[in-house]
């Protein structure tokens, strides 16, 4: 419950402190919050629950890490969960309990970014659209959210160049601030140079063209907000592709750093999503890296003991002609994507009639004799499937759109295209510059990788590695945990419980936040192709402490949170948090509450938030297991 009492006291109090021109600040206790008589649970684990949230069970296809912020400003995050080429699902939060709310974001969606970039006190959203493959270039929208959960769609920003968009992320370069908008797209090989733009916060919080960007390779556009060097101005790494593009923040603009920063790191390929972690408690932010082929390229892979084959094809041909299956072909998770959803089957290339909407996965069982015989003309783009004889089967077709199957009762396996390894990486940050620790301190992991989040899972003070691996569509995935032994190493838990079911599906994204606002971190956790997952922490400890620090706009109300920075030192530690610091490698969401454990330390010796225009405010931490509030409520227009 909330101590009133207590309340008014502190408030009395900030209001002395506000007369003499110094930064209020307010306090609420946690809901649930882990006390003495607490039931402990002292291992590590994550459960899905029913009842929290109504996520759909259809598996679909997705983009990128789920965004999170407080919409309606009620206390409780809330979520947007993209559904790629179909729509954005919102849920509002009600107390820790999710109900769906109404659709306003449509068709194919990328980036998203979130803020109040205008200064009107309401949450305000950016959408990167996608380019229909190239055929349909787009200008990014915009909406506001009110407090009331109404929704008024701003419309598109009309003076901002048409491309293929995937990042939108904030950034305040001249310290003011005032956000600036950086957004990635996919480029032409002719606008090679002209894929990453900076566009500068206008009277009219409309942005106005600045510059464009140092670029990588056309599949360099995945983008991620760090500060390398400790300076209050945000970087950005660019990554995804042949290598690593580091540029550094000035107050009118970016420099491209990568070589002197990274060093011969800047050759890792492949890289599509990085997080900062001050995995050792030294004040500065290391990198961790996870890598994973080109979503273009084609898969197959099989899982003999459970006699399961799975395939993914774009934009080339296939023809798997031995496969022997035992009785009638049971296909699972079967997705397809615009414009070629057609599957014929047979010789005389009968058409399967779908019963549900194209944007989500089918499930279809075809008998040998309605699929007898294989067509000798597939010239038209769509999914072929016949029966041989003998237990035999043939699939094939050559098509543009993302096409994927999982198939049962396989007996022979055709060709498969194994997964080259692509090691994790560690970047310890010393003074600036980057070198690898990622062996030195315990981690192992060769197989591909999709996505991280960094937390403290269990409040003891040190921050710990989630890592969401691309998988084997073929057999469910156990997921990767590795628990932070002190910033001295890492250790592998191999009884967290997170465990993603759905076949034909890959890693996405992953992030961690407090729904319940009960003093622990959960996951949200989307799979291509696949389905979203809300995993609940059911770590309890009586002795393990932590304090939430819930970040508003700076205290004169000319900064917004986002990028505000959370300094807590405490029996010898330093600890750092970031406003909407996230391994989403083309969103930018707006999570205010800052997560510290602090193990079994007792005592906050210093706390102070820093907003980007270098306004700051004094936390003063008492008690633990607690919610603060700093920073003004409501802008200064």
């Amino acid at each position: 419950m909330i101590n009133k009492k207590k309340i008014f006291q502190v408030l009395i109090l900030a209001l002395s402190v506000f007369a003499v021109g110094c930064v209020t600040q307010s306090k609420s206790t946690v809901n649930n919050t882990v006390s003495s008589t607490s039931k402990e649970n002292n291992a590590l684990t994550f459960s899905e629950k029913s009842g929290i949230i109504p996520l759909e069970d259809r598996n679909r296809r997705k983009f990128d890490n789920a965004v999170i912020a407080d919409l309606d400003q009620d206390g409780f995050l809330d979520l947007l969960l993209t559904e790629h080429s179909r729509r954005v699902e919102i849920y509002w939060n009600n107390k820790g309990v999710f109900e769906l709310g109404d659709p306003f974001i449509f068709g194919d969606t990328h980036g998203i970014a979130i803020s109040d970039y205008d200064f009107d006190g309401r949450v305000d959203i950016i959408v990167q659209p996608g380019g229909g493959d190239g055929k349909n270039p787009r200008k990014p929208r915009y909406y506001h959210v009110n407090k009331d959960r109404s929704i008024e769609e701003g419309g598109e920003f009309k003076h901002f160049e048409k491309g293929r968009g995937r990042a939108a992320k904030f950034v305040d370069l001249k310290k003011d601030g005032k956000l600036d908008l950086v957004t990635s797209a996919f480029p032409t090989l002719k606008a090679l140079k002209k894929g990453n733009i900076l566009y500068t916060n206008d009277a009219k919080s409309t942005f106005k063209f600045n510059s464009y960007i140092a670029n990588a390779d056309r599949m360099g556009m995945r983008t991620t907000l760090l500060d390398y060097n400790n300076d209050g101005i945000t970087d950005i790494l660019f990554h995804g592709g042949r290598e690593l593009v580091l540029v550094k923040g000035l107050v009118d603009g970016f420099v491209e750093v990568t070589k002197e920063v990274l060093g011969s790191l800047a050759n890792t390929n492949l890289v599509n999503s990085v997080s900062q972690i001050d995995y050792d408690n030294d004040g500065d932010f290391d990198l961790f890296l996870t890598r994973s082929k080109h979503p273009f390229d084609a898969e197959s892979d099989y899982d003999a003991l459970n006699k399961r084959f799975y395939f993914f094809a774009r934009r080339t041909k296939f023809d798997y002609t031995n496969i022997k299956v035992e009785g009638d072909l049971k296909i699972e998770n079967l997705q397809m994507a615009f414009p070629n959803f057609d599957v014929f089957l047979g010789e005389n290339k009968k058409l399967w009639k779908r019963t549900k909407d194209n944007h989500g996965h089918q499930d279809l069982t075809v008998t040998r004799k309605e699929a007898a015989g294989y067509p000798t003309d597939t010239k038209k783009k769509a999914l072929y499937i016949g029966y041989l004889g003998d237990g035999m089967w043939r699939i094939g077709g050559h098509i543009n759109s993302p096409t994927s199957a999982v198939l049962h009762n396989v007996l022979t396996s055709p060709e498969i295209i194994k997964l080259k390894d692509l090691p994790v990486k560690l970047l310890e940050n010393k003074d600036g510059k980057f070198t690898e620790v990622t062996k030195i301190l315990g981690i192992n992991i060769t197989e591909q990788t999709s996505s991280t989040a960094i937390a403290d899972f269990n409040n003891d003070g040190w921050s710990d590695i989630f890592v969401l691996r691309y998988g084997e569509s073929s057999k469910e995935t156990k997921q990767i945990l590795y628990l932070n032994q002190e910033g001295k190493s890492f250790k592998r838990d191999e009884n967290h419980g997170i465990i993603t079911k759905e076949l034909g599906s890959t890693g996405m994204g992953a992030d961690a936040f407090d729904y319940d606002n009960d003093g622990d971190l959960d996951l949200i956790v989307s799979n291509e192709r696949g389905k979203w997952h809300l995993f609940t922490n059911n770590f309890k400890s009586s002795s393990n402490k932590f304090v939430t620090v819930k970040v508003g706009y700076s205290p004169s109300g000319t900064a917004t949170a986002t990028s505000a920075v959370l300094t807590i030192k405490s029996c010898g530690k330093v600890y750092k948090r970031v406003v909407g610091e996230t391994s989403s490698s083309f969103s930018h969401p707006f999570n205010t509450y800052l997560h510290v454990g602090l193990g079994t330390c007792n005592k906050i010796d210093a706390a102070e938030v820093v907003w980007t225009n270098g306004e700051k405010a004094t936390v003063s931490i008492k008690d633990l297991n607690t919610i603060y509030e700093v920073g003004s409520k409501s802008p200064t227009r």
